[in-house]
């Protein structure tokens, strides 16, 4: 599992929403059925208590769920080993839990008076149990909630994996666009097709346009692997010719030959290499 941050909380709007959404039917399902419950057992509350101690929870998960990202993105086990990792989420959730209790206690606390009552944290007495319950149900919620982070991240770098090979897979069998040549502090980008041909020249290779040159540090042999779709062809041990700009070719008593290109210059090319503008 990466530890890159953004991989885990660069999520977009869409998913947030979702999530967000997933929250409010959390709490909807949970307030309803304990108000019927309640109804069953002739202790009914008004709905709206059902609603705020259930919508103040998930109000309090959600505003914590940022702190539970940027934690699990850290906590890289291939970089820190498994009994860090654990270590660390048991004290995460420790602190987390506790902030998610005492938030929406909190809240709860503010808002119940608004509809005219006062709210009472757990039966008077049994404060423990209802930490001891708080707690139990919290720490259900922060395995899943970390599950889930867990496989949300790792379809997104599949996906993002896909997605590379895609792009690698057009570029290769398209071809180079430009070539980027360096010189100095300058860059210079050139169309291949605008290269009549190429030859070697100590650790560079020259590049020969329509009334310029240019020098990259590079191999001819790099550079011919490079343009092999772009139509360039080796005709002489240090050169390299681009077909498209090929005009004649004209052989001599040894088979070597000259080729003329678009421009009206002459290079000479080997033997060795005479089929290789023939196909």
């Amino acid at each position: 599992m990466s530890s890159n941050i953004a991989e885990y909380i660069g999520f977009s709007k869409l998913l947030w929403l979702g999530y967000a959404a997933s929250l409010v039917l959390a709490a909807a399902m949970g307030a309803s059925s304990f108000w019927i419950e309640d109804t069953r057992n002739g202790m009914a509350n008004p709905a709206w208590c059902y609603a705020v101690t259930e919508g103040t929870s998930v109000i309090m998960l959600f505003a914590l769920t940022p702190a539970l990202l940027w934690l699990t993105a850290r906590l890289d086990p291939k970089r820190i080993g498994w009994p860090r990792v654990v270590a660390n989420h048991l004290a995460g959730f420790a602190l987390g839990s506790a902030a998610h209790i005492a938030g929406m206690a909190a809240l709860r606390y503010a808002i119940f008076p608004l509809f005219g009552r006062d709210y009472s944290f757990g039966v008077p007495g049994n404060l423990g149990l209802q930490l001891v319950y708080e707690v139990r149900k919290d720490a259900a919620i922060y395995l899943g909630m970390v599950a889930l982070i867990w496989l949300v991240a790792m379809a997104r770098r599949r996906a993002q994996v896909v997605v590379q090979q895609v792009v690698v897979q057009r570029m290769a069998s398209a071809g180079p666009r430009r070539l980027e040549i360096r010189d100095g502090a300058q860059r210079i980008f050139v169309d291949p097709a605008e290269i009549l041909w190429a030859e070697a020249a100590g650790n560079y290779v020259e590049l020969h346009l329509a009334g310029r040159s240019l020098l990259q540090r590079q191999t001819l042999s790099s550079l011919e692997q490079e343009l092999s779709d772009q139509e360039f062809v080796r005709i002489h041990r240090s050169r390299l010719v681009n077909r498209r700009h090929v005009r004649s070719m004209a052989g001599n008593d040894s088979g070597d030959f000259t080729v003329t290109l678009s421009d009206g210059r002459q290079i000479g090319g080997g033997r060795r290499w005479r089929q290789s503008l023939a196909l």
